[in-house]
Parts: structure tokens; C-alpha cells; sequence
């Protein structure tokens, strides 16, 4: 299943430039230095002309939400951000504004020394709304800088109606005014809040009188071809019932813009360990589904994939895979033939992949698997591809750690594959779409490349929950060890050990293999888990050598790096012998969870239909954009049908 890893939110930043943003009059202090600076007007794009970005922030169980609203902007034109936050008493929430990106090497400021005073348009949707304004400085901590609170200046708080606030920039008590780094807005009280801001903007004077907003232009957005991943056939070709859930499919997907599927091609083994090879399981079913979407003008690619397949032993399977669908489509009449193949192979599931050593190497044999493929798909198929968006970094440094160097060239891992395949899918696993962290910030730098090779990109996006995984590992051991006892070890080319998905966790200095626990851990079961993670421990378990290894520290470091990560929640050592040795092995537990913002799970059709619009509207002006991706049809359904 398509695999979903978030990225650092600011990192992305400087890559929206390309938007070619907002019409910033000039910093410089001199005599033609304007009046009026603005900064903001949200209406070209995620960034102000000098790359600065903006992001909602939050401690759980306080939420925050932006949204670019094409429907409710100051001027006649245009949008206005949309916040929408949850303030629980005990946290915190608000959106961050830099004025130019974080990741600028040297450190870029503004001078604001020219102004007065820090002006923007507020509409609230109820009414009463409040928070903080702070502006930072490079001697302040973003958490201490100088606030003001707008009830201040609005008495009454925000109204219905569009109102423009004028705060002095003396109201910010120390602040430096000639290196200013940032503008935040803190949700104050307690509950939920909803509100625009508009056309934000430094004065020299004293904002005029206000005018009542122009009427809104009507607002006309792109829609996006879509796609969609079913990985469940079973109900689809159950004899008893196939052929009615089989309609309730294909009436979903006419009715949700659907026009391609990536269907899971379920594959029987006929061959041996040593010489793979599948053939395509109820053919009939398949053949029968096939014309009756073709009928209705769906495209239908095979999907299949496994991690290991990206290893260079493996790659026989991938093509014996392949194999099974072109002889599928020899046997077959014309209209009830697969139109594609879609691989979803995920190489940083393996544990070789948590080894920086071993990473490029197997991120090359992974790209030699795909064009092995493609010489195999080439005038037959047509031939795609998941990727997580992060394959296609940004920073310098990220693009260092996805540089591969593949059939003498030096690129990163996601521009190899799109140089390789027809269109490739990235996983883009967000639930909104604008802000530093979003849809389309972190989707651009595919896209910027494929546009550029004349190349197509869809952009994936989640809807299903992954329920939470308690993981026990092994205390693990320091990089270096790890890596030298990995390149000896089959384990490298594997996401599984024995019955039990295997987990990798790096914090930074060591490397801690685990096991994924199954449901009910007593009895038989729990025996032969914890001989699994004896056997395990063995090899790579800081216990294996006591005396070289220092277990506590490395427990130690363990449980600080677990404390950082939101996507593991606790920490607890437990006590493990080997049933083998008998030796007690050091061990910890933790919850993996799946963080709530890359998922549309639980968030409603309105959400997910704003979202997607916004997405489409902001990436529809790259040519390498070929729509949605959505994962999967059970969960969208689900989403959709409020089921």
C-alpha cells in the first residue's frame, strides 16, 4: 500500500517561487521607498515575492487550518486567506508569516525602518473573533517576540464585514524594526475561531477612511482529471455479488470524475524461488470488468508491487509480474485488456534503506528495475509509477541525500523515474492544500522538473486511516556497527522478518530494528514473537555485546528521539529474554500512529472537494499536471457517501 512520509514544512518554501509572486514595490530605503509596502495579498500563489511562505502551527489538541478562499477576498478579485482554528486551553494554534524564506543562506530581513504602521483587512465569519499579532526580529525568539492583541485596535473584535486594522509598529515594544523576519497570529481564547485577512501591508501614514469592498468577481476554478487506487478485488469478483459491485464501482467513479483506476492485479504463483512467474487470477472476472470500464471510457492499469522488488535479486519477480499481465492481454479480446501496468514499489521499506551507506545503492538497483520495466511495457503498455513527494527534494542538502547517480547521470531518485516511466503518481499525502507544509508546495518541485522533460505528474492523495501499530524493538546499535553488519545480512533487501513487518527507527546516532506486534500477544503467539525478536537481537541488538555497546545510553537516546517524533507516542522498556540463549536482550516499545494531517480520513466531502479545488487550481497552470490521485476507493467512497 502507498506508503506516506512527511517533510520539514519550511524546507519547501524558496521552491514556490516559481509562481513568479506578488508584486513586492521594493525594500530598499532611499528616496523612492513607497509609502505603502504590501506584502501580502494572497491572490498570485503560497509566497510573497521574496519566497516567504506561511503555515498554520499547532499543539495538539489545538488545531489550526489556511485556506487561499477564492470567494471571499478585500478586493474584486482575488483570495483571502482563510484561518480556521480550534484553541484548547492548555496549547496553543495560529499561522506563521515569514517575509523571506528560512533556508536563505546568508539569513535574508526586512527593513521596515521607512513605517509606521502594520495595516490589514479582517472579515470575521460570525463575528467577536480575536488573537495576537507579533512581529519577530532576528534577536527575538518567535515564541518572546513583541505582541499586540487586535482587540486593541478592533474593540468590537472582527465583523462580518470587511474592516482594515492599523496597528503602530511602536505598539511592538523592542522590536528591531530594520531586520524584521516574521509576522505571527496567535490564537488567543480558548474555542473556535474563523476569519480572512487580506492585502496585509506596511504604511508610513496613518491608513484613509474605509471603504466599503468591491462585489466580489464571479470565481471560476479548474477541475482535474482524477484517478483513484482499488486495492481490494475480492468483493469486486465475488461470484455471488461481483457484478453489482462492480456497477456501484464504476457508477462511483462516472460520478466522482474518475477516469483512470489503478486496479490491484491479485497474482498466483506457478513458478519456482529461482524462476518466477505469475499468472493473473480470476481472468474472466477481470476480462468481464475490464470491457464494461472501457465501455464507459475508463482507463485500467494493473497494480502490483512489493518493496523488495526494488533489490537487484528481486527484480525477476517484478518482470514475471509484468509477464503475467501481457499474456492476460494476448489471451484477451481488445476491450477487456489492461491499458497499463502501475507499480507501487516502495524501496524505503526495506531495512537496507535505514543505512545512508546502502540507501544510494539500493535507490539505483531500484531505478534499474524500473527501466528494466519500461524496456519490457515499451509500444505494449503503458507503464507508471508511485513516489513519495519528498524523491523530488528541494533544499540543497535534501538533494544530496536523493542523489543517484544512474546510467551516468546525477540526479535525484525522483527525476531519474520521471526521465524512466510514462507518468509517475507522488504521493502527496496532505489534507491542505495551500501553506508551506501543503499539497501544492510540497507537489511542485515534480512537477517544475516533469514540465520541463514534457513529462506528466499526478498528485496522490490519502483518505484512508492506518490504524495504530505497537512496535517492540530491540535496542539497536550505532550507525557504523549497523551498517557493517547490515552489508553482511539478507535483511537488507527485506521488510519482513520471519511472519512480522519489520520497522526501522534512526535516532541519529543508532539504528533500532523492531517487529510489529500482532493484535492479541499471549500464549504460543507471544512465544514465537519474542523468538523472533531474540533472533533479531542477535544481530542487531546493542545486547549482543554488553561490553562494547553501551545499552543505557543508547536506551537513552532512544527514548529522547522517540519524545521528538510526533509519529511515535510513548516509550517503554520491557523485559525480553531470548528463548534461544536466555540472555536478557535491552528492548523498548512505541506506538507508531499515523499523523493526523496527511490523511482526508475523517474530514468530510466539503473539506476534501475545497482541498482538491485548490489544488487544482494553483498546479493547473504547469503542464506536467494530470489531476488527482485518490487513495483508495473504499475509503473514498467512505469519505464521500459519509458511510
Amino acid at each position: 500500500m502507498a506508503h506516506r512520509r512527511d517533510s520539514n514544512l519550511r524546507k519547501c518554501v524558496g521552491i514556490a517561487l516559481g509562481f513568479g509572486l506578488l508584486w513586492l514595490q521594493g525594500t530598499a530605503r532611499s528616496a523612492g521607498t513607497p509609502r505603502t509596502l504590501t506584502i501580502w495579498t494572497f491572490d498570485y500563489g503560497l509566497t510573497n515575492s521574496l519566497g516567504g511562505g506561511y503555515n498554520a502551527y499547532s499543539r495538539s489538541p489545538s488545531s489550526a487550518r489556511t485556506y487561499l478562499d477564492p470567494n471571499v477576498h478585500h478586493s474584486s478579485t482575488g483570495h483571502a486567506l482563510r484561518v480556521t482554528a480550534h484553541r484548547a486551553r492548555e496549547s496553543f494554534c495560529g499561522v506563521w508569516f515569514e517575509f523571506y524564506p528560512k533556508s536563505l543562506d546568508p539569513p535574508q530581513t526586512l527593513d521596515a525602518s521607512p513605517y509606521n504602521y502594520l495595516t490589514f483587512w479582517l472579515k470575521g465569519e460570525k463575528g467577536g473573533e480575536d488573537f495576537g499579532v507579533s512581529l519577530s526580529d532576528t534577536s527575538t525568539r518567535e515564541d518572546a517576540a513583541p505582541k499586540a492583541q487586535l482587540h486593541d485596535y478592533l474593540p468590537n473584535g472582527a465583523t462580518t464585514e470587511w474592516q482594515e486594522v492599523a496597528i503602530p509598529l511602536s505598539a511592538f515594544a523592542g522590536l528591531n524594526r530594520r531586520r524584521l523576519t516574521q509576522l505571527t497570529i496567535e490564537i488567543s481564547k480558548p474555542g473556535d475561531e474563523r476569519f480572512y485577512l487580506d492585502d496585509v501591508a506596511l504604511r508610513a501614514d496613518p491608513p484613509p477612511p474605509r471603504t466599503s469592498a468591491p462585489a466580489p468577481a464571479p470565481v471560476t476554478t479548474p477541475s482535474a482529471r482524477r484517478a483513484m487506487w482499488i486495492w481490494n478485488t475480492k468483493e469486486l469478483f465475488d461470484p455471488r455479488g461481483g457484478a453489482p459491485e462492480a456497477e456501484r464501482l464504476l457508477r462511483f467513479a462516472f460520478l466522482q470524475g474518475i477516469r483512470e483506476v489503478y486496479l490491484a492485479a491479485d497474482l498466483n504463483s506457478v513458478g519456482t524461488v529461482t524462476s518466477p512467474r505469475y499468472e493473473l487470477k480470476n481472468g474472466s472476472s477481470y476480462g468481464a470488468f475490464l470491457e464494461r470500464a472501457h465501455m464507459q471510457g475508463l482507463a485500467v492499469a494493473a497494480l502490483a508491487g512489493a518493496p523488495e522488488w526494488a533489490a537487484r535479486e528481486n527484480h525477476a519477480q517484478a518482470l514475471a509480474a509484468v509477464d503475467a499481465v501481457l499474456a492476460f492481454n494476448r489471451a484477451a479480446p481488445a476491450q477487456g485488456r489492461f491499458d497499463g501496468v502501475h507499480f507501487d514499489v516502495e524501496p524505503y521499506m526495506l531495512v537496507g534503506y535505514s543505512d545512508p551507506a546502502l540507501r544510494n545503492e539500493l535507490l539505483g538497483e531500484y531505478l534499474d528495475m524500473v527501466s528494466k520495466v519500461v524496456e519490457q511495457t515499451k509500444a505494449r503498455l503503458h507503464f507508471g509509477c508511485d513516489a513519495p513527494a519528498w524523491f523530488y527534494p528541494s533544499s540543497a542538502a535534501e538533494r544530496v541525500a536523493m542523489a543517484v547517480t544512474f546510467q551516468g547521470s546525477d540526479k535525484t531518485v525522483g527525476e531519474h523515474l520521471t526521465d524512466l516511466v510514462d507518468t509517475v503518481t507522488i504521493m502527496d499525502y496532505r489534507n491542505e492544500a495551500d501553506g508551506a507544509g501543503g499539497i501544492v508546495t510540497a507537489g511542485l518541485p515534480a512537477l517544475t522538473y516533469a514540465a520541463a522533460q514534457s513529462k506528466k505528474i499526478l498528485v496522490g492523495l490519502e483518505t484512508s486511516r492506518e490504524p495504530d501499530s505497537a512496535i517492540y524493538f530491540v535496542a539497536g546499535l550505532p550507525l557504523a556497527d549497523f551498517g557493517r553488519r547490515l552489508a553482511k545480512s539478507s535483511l537488507r533487501n527485506e521488510s519482513y522478518f520471519g511472519d512480522y513487518h519489520l520497522a526501522a527507527f534512526s535516532d541519529g546516532r543508532n539504528v533500532h530494528l523492531g517487529l510489529r506486534a500482532p493484535s492479541a500477544l499471549e500464549g504460543a503467539t507471544r512465544f514465537a514473537f519474542e523468538k523472533s525478536l531474540g533472533a533479531l537481537a542477535r544481530d542487531f541488538g546493542a545486547s549482543s555485546d554488553p561490553a562494547r555497546f553501551n545499552v543505557q545510553r543508547i536506551l537513552a537516546e532512544a527514548r529522547a528521539a522517540v519524545g521528538r517524533d510526533p509519529e511515535w507516542q510513548g516509550f517503554e522498556t520491557f523485559e525480553l529474554t531470548d528463548p534461544e540463549t536466555h540472555g536478557e536482550v535491552a528492548s523498548f516499545k512505541s506506538v507508531h500512529v499515523m499523523l493526523a494531517k496527511e490523511t482526508f480520513f475523517g474530514l468530510g466531502a466539503s473539506v476534501f472537494d475545497e482541498e482538491t479545488r485548490s489544488v487544482a487550481e494553483w498546479l493547473s497552470r504547469y503542464p506536467s499536471f494530470a489531476g488527482l490521485a485518490i487513495h483508495y476507493y473504499d475509503t473514498f467512497r467512505e469519505l464521500v457517501e459519509g458511510n
